[in-house]
């Protein structure tokens, strides 16, 4: 997955700091807060209960405001489950406890009815990506909510993890993997459906991408979705779940069901591609295994691998806030690049990811001349020693 984030126009991203201050490690809170909020109209996920709804996880008393958002979503074989489902609540809760920002989603259903039908199979994978449209929109609504709303929450939002169990996690790992130049024929129409790659669910304008994802019982449609760019995944499965096979075979064991390749087969691809994962197999306990001792087995499992992730990799320079100002915006023929940190590459692309401008930098201020690009949006990334520093949107007018 190309990894394009979309913040404000004068973006200011405080990174967490190399140490992480004894944060995300242990349970550093006692107590947690929930709020209850829409993060989209667009969809209801019932006749009852108008848009789709998320809980925001938060630690009682914890001040910091650029913290690791977690967003999980339940399992319920995409006909049941809802954002109070008790393992979700667990994870919320003990994340929160350890400095992060979780939230557990609503997402689309659909019904037992419909998978009893001669075209379940089709219904399902139309409902895999319906879900995977609305965890976008919930990642875009924190996104949104950092630019609009002066990050209310208290994110970063450069590292969004998304995860979930059983269908909640099936959700989490596509999001993650698959890009739009990833999919196949015979899931074109399904795409086509939600209105493209990035779905119709809402909080357009955002980026949705993420910095990893978090499976427990999970798997994925085709191993082929993965590329060397995608991001970490931490992975927990049972060798024995005959509802989503640790290895490759059709969902619940039924024929008439999409074949769908679990932990085990993402762990050696992942390998491969040489993309950070790690996978804790478990040799019994059948599909609930992961969340039957969450406490003891998966969320130590889980922080160990997030904890490197958010606090292993992050050198000294980083400990500054990065400051960057890019303007005019909207802009015609020239834009105006200013820095705190040093960049040495300026990269554009267009809406659809294609590369449009590249240009090796020596400072960290610098005018770009834009005159030749059509008018529309565009992405724009800053690279110091060939790692990304920022990313922003412009819009080219003429």
């Amino acid at each position: 997955m190309k990894k394009l984030i979309l913040p404000t126009l004068i973006f200011t991203s405080q990174l967490i700091f190399g140490q992480c201050d004894e944060r995300y490690q242990d349970e550093i809170f006692s107590n947690t807060s929930k709020t209850t909020v829409e993060y989209t109209d667009v969809y209801d996920w019932s006749s009852t209960d108008s848009g789709l709804d998320l809980d925001v996880y938060q630690a009682d008393g914890d001040t910091v405001t650029n913290r690791p958002l977690l967003i999980f979503a339940h399992g319920g074989v995409y006909i049941a489950g809802n954002k109070d489902n008790a393992p979700m609540v667990s994870l919320c809760e003990a994340f929160a406890k350890r400095g992060y920002v979780t939230a557990s989603i609503q997402y689309r259903l659909t019904s037992a009815i419909s998978l009893a039908s001669p075209n379940a199979s089709e219904i399902l994978s139309q409902t895999v990506v319906n879900s995977i449209s609305d965890m976008k929109a919930a990642v875009r609504f924190f996104r949104k909510d950092f630019s609009e709303n002066g990050n209310s929450y208290g994110i970063n939002p450069n590292l969004i993890f998304v995860g979930g169990y059983s269908a909640g996690a099936i959700t989490a790992v596509h999001l993650s993997a698959v890009d739009s130049s990833d999919i196949p024929d015979e899931l074109q129409q399904y795409f086509q459906n939600i209105g493209g790659i990035e779905g119709n669910s809402g909080n357009e304008g955002y980026s949705s991408e993420v910095s990893g994802a978090i499976s427990l019982a999970g798997a994925i449609h085709s191993l082929s979705f993965f590329d060397a760019d995608d991001e970490p995944i931490v992975s927990i499965h049972s060798t024995d779940d005959n509802t989503v096979s640790y290895e490759c075979d059709n969902a619940l064991g039924n024929s008439a069901f999409p074949v769908l390749c679990g932990s085990g087969e993402i762990h050696n691809t992942l390998d491969a591609l040489e993309i950070t994962n790690s996978l804790l197999t478990l040799n019994n306990g059948d599909h609930a295994a992961p969340i039957a001792d969450l406490n003891q087995t998966s969320i130590p499992f889980i922080q160990n691998f997030l904890y490197n992730i958010v606090c292993g990799s992050v050198s000294v320079n980083d400990q500054l806030p990065i400051q960057t100002k890019i303007y005019p915006n909207p802009a015609n023929e020239v834009l105006n690049i200013e820095s705190n940190r040093p960049y040495d590459k300026v990269v554009i692309f267009d809406n659809f990811g294609r590369k449009v401008l590249e240009l090796e930098i020596n400072n960290s201020q610098s005018k770009i001349a834009i005159d030749n690009l059509k008018e529309g949006l565009y992405h724009l990334q800053l690279f110091n020693n060939s790692e990304q520093i920022n990313c922003e949107s412009i819009v080219k007018i003429n």
